[in-house]
């Protein structure tokens, strides 16, 4: 009888939860194909280092600790289940699991391992409880099953242990040789009796743990390790590329569920739900309408009311039947409107900060941009600002509206040429090695004009031999694209190409991290194919080979803080040239923010909040304003145009405790020549 039963729990079990998992890649799969199975031994490296190595969990050490030790002890008591069944049930025990006595001592540390994972863990959310971190049953309820699970298996082999001729034995089962103790001198009838009570308890945790996990964000714990595997392997600062054409078909972009792909629906399966995304947002931290936690979240219910409906239409069955009511209503909702409010939509800035939190490498970005890019597109449904930001860079080539002859980023010594757009500057035997692209706020913006300037003497006291594009110089195109206006970007991108090459570009230094990310990264898509620098990587390099000298000073030291630009540092991995040089400086002391490199807090520009969002709303600059001035630093050194205009205007309408000047690292160096 007892036999029957547990084969009907365990059927039971194992068919709810096979179906349920059956159920969801039945939704998933309705999403549009993608490719996430290229370039194995990449994604194997990536795999070992986020899901065997615990990157992203392991930046809080202890609990990174308690969750590796959760998650390696089941790897490695899943094998001794079945055996406790098989020996309790058939008499039968699984060769090298039952009496090996390497695996029984390895078992026995890992139960303690999960034991003080488990503990480490309601420690957590019961006393060390982060903001991000929110408590509900179902979280503590699976950490006391696991509990129960492990606890129940090491007690079973205590009574079996002690069952045993001669009592239970330390060695080679140090916790069920220990645990043995507690059933010496007791009769055998209680000793069985106790024994079966845990056999039972492990084995409905188990089961309940089937129907639970399922239905929760637990399940994660099956889709984490896959969507891990199948990350995105393109660079992080390039976009997917769409056909523009397809608007007129409602094609650019998404709107519908089963817009995005297979992928992306089962992200919304993988999130883990732990809020670490909202810790990371700047939006979010700064009291903004923003958080990237729901947008797995609701997106995964959204899935769940909408893809059944979806599969019955498919299965072929009548209309009447599928929509009717309620469900009428489900599939008319849009994803813009309905399940994302375009406050949302908008106010993210693509800082990237969410992703670099997220321990199961979920992509939020591209979600959003997807969106937008429908709003822009398809819907012609986006802000009045940013109407006049598309206008200006159609018109003008710039966001100012300015004519070239209005820029004023012209670097000192550079020569306007009046046919070829390029300006010749520096001095060297190879003249044109490189192009300047100043990018459109430095060749447009006086504030940021001035690093222009700086930078160019810089340059040509090394002696570099460099050109300038001054003459019909035009935007990039990278915020048209974050904003969402994929056409406007390609009309761009195929214009400054076909331009640059005919003047033979070969090398290009920008000092906007924007123009650096899109330059380096996107335009190659599309035939752009240069070699790419920042100016923060070229001043490095100037400054280790001996090309500039500092000059020395006896001024006491100033202290300077450095804000990280999200597409320098986060995009793409320039976190020590910068500082490199800011060192370097005679006169300066370097101390970082609490927020820096990886996880640096935006300035609240990207995604082209600088020109949708007046400069009061923008609550992101004003909280990392605030962040500045709690270093005590009355300099601030930055590397992005963008960057350095908008904390330039929260740092000085006040707000802050002393006045901080805001520099670039070109104005810096400049000054220490």
């Amino acid at each position: 009888m007892e036999r029957l039963l547990f084969l009907f729990l365990l059927t039971g079990s194992c068919l709810y939860f096979l179906s349920k998992i059956y159920r969801r890649i039945l939704y998933i799969s309705l999403g549009r194909p993608a490719q996430h199975r290229d370039r194995p031994l990449e994604r194997w490296k990536y795999f070992a280092s986020h899901v065997l190595g615990q990157k992203k969990v392991r930046r809080y050490p202890l609990y990174g600790l308690g969750h590796a030790g959760i998650m390696y002890g089941f790897v490695i008591l899943l094998p001794a289940t079945p055996n406790m069944a098989a020996v309790k049930l058939f008499n039968t025990a699984i060769p090298f699991v039952d009496n090996n006595a390497l695996y029984l001592f390895v078992k026995d540390l890992f139960i303690l391992l999960v034991m003080a994972g488990v503990f480490i863990c309601l420690w957590r959310r019961a006393v060390k409880k982060p903001e991000w971190l929110k408590n509900n049953t179902e979280a503590i309820g699976l950490l006391l099953l696991i509990f129960i699970i492990v606890l129940t298996e090491a007690l079973y082999h205590g009574t079996s242990s002690a069952l045993q001729p001669g009592g239970g034995r330390l060695w080679p089962a140090p916790l069920a040789g220990a645990l043995a103790g507690l059933f010496y001198n007791k009769p055998v009838e209680f000793t069985m009796a106790a024994g079966a009570v845990f056999w039972w308890a492990h084995f409905l945790a188990i089961f309940s743990m089937l129907w639970i996990i399922p239905n929760s964000k637990h399940l994660h714990m099956l889709f984490a390790p896959f969507n891990i595997y199948w990350h995105s392997l393109g660079h992080r600062g390039e976009l997917e590329a769409v056909d523009p054409g397809r608007a007129a078909e409602g094609k650019a972009g998404v709107n519908k569920m089963e817009d995005f792909t297979w992928k992306q629906l089962f992200e919304a399966y993988t999130c883990t739900k732990c809020g670490r995304c909202n810790d990371q947002c700047p939006a979010h931290q700064s009291g903004e309408p923003v958080k990237p936690k729901p947008l797995q979240g609701r997106f995964r219910k959204h899935i769940e009311e909408r893809a059944p409906l979806l599969l019955k239409q498919k299965s072929g069955q009548a209309v009447r039947q599928v929509a009717s009511g309620q469900e009428q209503e489900i599939l008319k909702k849009n994803i813009t409107g309905d399940i994302y409010k375009e406050e949302f939509i908008w106010g993210c800035a693509m800082c990237g900060s969410c992703e670099e939190a997220c321990p199961v490498s979920i992509e939020h970005t591209p979600k959003i941009i997807a969106m937008r890019r429908h709003l822009v597109l398809v819907e012609k449904d986006y802000p009045e600002k940013m109407q006049q930001f598309f206008s200006n860079v159609e018109s003008y080539g710039n966001p100012w509206g300015k004519t070239s002859v209005e820029s004023s980023g012209n670097p000192r010594g550079a020569k306007r040429a009046d046919d070829n757009g390029l300006g010749q500057a520096g001095t060297g035997s190879s003249p044109g090695e490189y192009v300047y692209f100043p990018g459109c706020a430095a060749s447009s913006d006086p504030g940021a004009g001035r690093a222009v300037a700086a930078l160019s003497n810089v340059m040509q006291k090394a002696g570099l031999s460099f050109t300038v594009l001054v003459a019909g110089q035009r935007c990039c195109g990278e915020t048209a694209r974050r904003m969402g206006n994929e056409a406007l970007f390609q009309q761009i991108v195929k214009n400054n190409i076909k331009k640059w090459n005919d003047l033979g570009v070969r090398k290009i230094i920008t000092s906007c991290p924007h123009c650096y990310n899109t330059l380096k990264n996107e335009y190659p898509r599309f035939g752009g194919n240069w070699e790419v620098s920042h100016h923060s990587v070229l001043l490095a390099a100037l400054l280790g080979d001996g090309s500039l000298k500092l000059k020395p000073t006896r001024q006491s030291k100033v202290t300077l803080t450095y804000h990280d630009p999200c597409y320098l540092g986060r995009y793409n991995d320039v976190y020590s040239e910068p500082r490199e040089i800011l060192r370097k400086l005679p006169g300066v002391r370097l101390v970082e923010m609490q927020r820096s490199a990886n996880w640096s807090f935006c300035c609240g520009a990207g995604g082209g909040r600088f020109w949708t969002m007046e400069a009061a709303e923008n609550l992101i600059a004003a909280s990392r304003a605030q962040q500045v001035a709690a270093t005590g630093a009355s300099l601030l050194g930055t590397a992005c145009p963008y960057c350095k205009l908008l904390l330039e205007e929260k740092l000085s309408r006040g707000g802050t405790q002393a006045p901080v000047q805001v520099l670039d690292i070109a104005e810096l160096l400049e000054r220490a020549l």
